[in-house]
C-alpha cells in the first residue's frame, strides 16, 4: 500500500471534488479543523451527508430516467395462439 493510499483511508470521500462548499477548512487557520474533519470524523460532518444525498439523487434521476427509457423502448407484448386459442408456453431449460 503506497503513502497515498495509506493517508487517505480515513478520509472523506468527496475530498478530491473541490466542491467550494468545503473550501473553507484547507486554509493554514483552519488546518487542523480540516485534518480533525476531513481526515477523520468526516461523517459527522453535514457537509459530507449534504453532498452524499445530492449525489444519490443524481443517481436516483438517472436510475429513473434509464427506467423510463427501457419501459418506452420495451416491445408490445405477443400472446401466442394457435387457430384463435392461446397457447402456454413451458419452459425447456436452454
Amino acid at each position: 500500500m503506497d503513502d497515498e493510499s495509506t493517508l487517505l483511508m480515513g478520509a472523506c470521500p468527496h475530498i478530491d471534488r473541490d466542491d467550494h462548499r468545503c473550501s473553507s477548512r484547507f486554509c493554514l487557520g483552519r488546518i487542523n479543523q480540516a485534518f480533525s474533519v476531513c481526515f477523520g470524523a468526516y461523517k459527522a460532518c453535514p457537509m459530507f451527508h449534504s453532498i452524499n444525498r445530492e449525489c444519490a439523487a443524481v443517481v436516483d434521476k438517472a436510475v429513473a430516467d434509464q427506467t423510463e427509457t427501457t419501459v418506452r423502448r420495451s416491445p408490445p407484448l405477443v400472446h401466442i395462439t394457435a387457430h384463435g386459442s392461446s397457447l402456454t408456453l413451458r419452459a425447456t431449460g436452454t
